[in-house]
């Protein structure tokens, strides 16, 4: 039961905290699915590396916006109200998506979709803190986890089963129906507001800081193309491809600069710089930051470098996935128990260090799932350790309004660490794989080629190359985040300010 809304049963309260992490999903689906399926994507609509980073660009700065207006226009219509309104603009954004022809298309149809889903899991988060008590939102984070980190579990398998056996466009359809059923399940379980609410309709846009909204929107946006356009090009031969990121980090800093200056700021920076949550969001932008690197890193090897199929790669991903949801719920009830909440932060940069390890060792042609997937498994477990209990532990000091300003900065720092981790998981194969296969080629003599030595025989070399390249590549790269990891254990347990 829940002190502030006795009227409902513990049913309909586990329904509403599962509808809350329904809502998440459709944001963590719809960014799943596009990078699991990013490469058919693409040749779907015909776009270049090039143009078809703007589709994944443009929903995270999209987001960005909404989880920066998400406190302003809640305060009129509520957060129930803003779930409603979210979704219902993913839900045509994904439309939108389904009948692209082009990359410009698809580009402005997931900044649609982006604006929509971008603000759901802060404004779900926040609606846990104001529906319930400290002590009353275990069985709120339960429900929270199994919509959210359950349907984000399954969505790599579901995207693999999609294209394989319909069409790169059923991956929007699904989005868009997903958002549909969320909105049914919002306005069945999601108790209304006492003070009335505006419609959207009656909302004062044109008293919003607007400065803010341009700043935010455009720094983020030329911030995360600048940080996803590594991937394409070498700072040696293109260092002109580092200003774009540095303009892009500079328009987001005038924006709070713009901030602390405003007499009613939408994101407080007076709130944000207490030692705790400093730490703690530091903590948060390691974890984004190693999971975009993590899982741009791990899909491409297992398809390109080891030679899985997409469907298996698929299969793969949702099974540790599902292991790591598992472990989360487990967390959720045995969490509160655990003393040296430090060490346990600790242990899990040493489970992901050991993980990083291993796949560092394994990384050979010919590796089967089964030697790999004990490294898969171990690093999707740490999500309880180095997410969850931070999460706990950095807004310890927050009153309720105070969280919305945190949360909302959170979130925003959540969609630049992920591009950043993605950007230099890029730049590093760049290298790597160059310095590697450099070195591979320098050890081939004349005294080395076989007898009736032709084109065909050429290619087959060449092609051993690239891969031997690619996974040396990869296992160094494994090998530092492993010592990497190990010092923020370290750090972990040194820090006072999380315990």
């Amino acid at each position: 039961m829940l002190g502030k809304h006795p009227d409902l049963s513990a049913a309909q309260v586990y329904l509403f905290a599962f509808t809350l992490g329904c809502a998440t999903g459709v944001d963590f689906v719809a960014s799943s699915m596009m990078g699991v399926a990013g490469t058919h994507i693409r040749g779907g609509i015909h776009a270049s590396p090039e143009d078809f980073l703007w589709s994944l660009t443009s929903y995270a700065a999209a987001a960005t916006v909404a989880n920066l207006v998400l406190r302003r226009i809640a305060q009129d219509i509520s957060y129930r109200g803003f779930t409603l309104l979210g979704l219902f603009i993913a839900t045509v954004g994904a439309a939108l998506c389904a009948v692209c022809n082009t990359p410009i298309e698809l580009s402005l149809a997931r900044a649609v979709q982006g604006l929509g889903a971008g603000g759901l899991f802060t404004a779900s988060r926040i609606i846990i803190q104001l529906a319930a008590a400290r002590e009353e939102r275990r069985p709120l984070f339960l429900g929270f986890n199994t919509g959210g980190m359950g349907l984000a579990a399954l969505a790599p398998w579901i995207t693999a089963m999609l294209v394989e056996d319909a069409s790169w466009r059923m991956i929007f359809v699904v989005q868009a129906g997903m958002s549909v059923a969320a909105m049914l399940l919002v306005l069945l379980s999601y108790p209304r507001r006492v003070a009335a609410s505006l419609p959207p309709w009656e909302v004062d846009v044109g008293g919003m800081d607007w400065v803010t909204v341009i700043l935010l929107g455009t720094g983020a946006l030329v911030l995360l193309h600048g940080l996803g356009d590594l991937r394409f090009y070498e700072l040696a031969s293109s260092p002109s491809v580092a200003i774009t990121p540095i303009v892009g980090l500079l328009l987001v800093a005038s924006a709070f600069v713009h901030q602390h200056r405003h007499p009613d700021p939408w994101l407080n920076p007076k709130l944000l710089f207490g030692r705790r949550y400093l730490v703690g969001l530091g903590f948060y932008t390691l974890y984004y930051f190693l999971n975009g690197l993590w899982g741009y890193v791990v899909s491409t090897t297992l398809q390109s470098g080891l030679g899985f199929t997409f469907q298996t790669a698929g299969k793969v991903l949702t099974i540790t996935g599902l292991i790591g949801f598992t472990g989360l719920c487990v967390f959720t009830y045995a969490g509160a128990r655990l003393t040296g909440q430090r060490r346990y932060i600790a242990l899990g940069y040493c489970m992901f260090a050991g993980a990083a390890w291993m796949l560092s060792q394994r990384m050979m042609p010919g590796a089967s799932m089964a030697v790999l997937l004990p490294a898969l498994t171990l690093q999707s477990l740490t999500t309880p350790f180095i997410l969850a209990l931070v999460a706990g532990l950095t807004y310890a000091e927050f009153s309720v309004e105070d969280f919305a300003h945190a949360y909302q900065f959170k979130n925003i720092v959540r969609q630049i660490a992920t591009a950043a981790g993605t950007g230099v998981a890029s730049l590093w194969l760049q290298y790597g794989e160059a310095m590697a296969r450099t070195q591979l080629v320098a050890r081939i003599t004349p005294f080395d080629l076989p007898d009736g030595f032709d084109a065909a025989t050429l290619a087959h070399w060449s092609a051993l190359i690239d891969q031997q390249a690619q996974l040396i590549a990869v296992s160094n790269l494994f090998a530092l985040l492993a010592i990497a990891c190990v010092g923020v254990a370290l750090i972990a347990v040194a820090q006072r300010a999380l315990r």
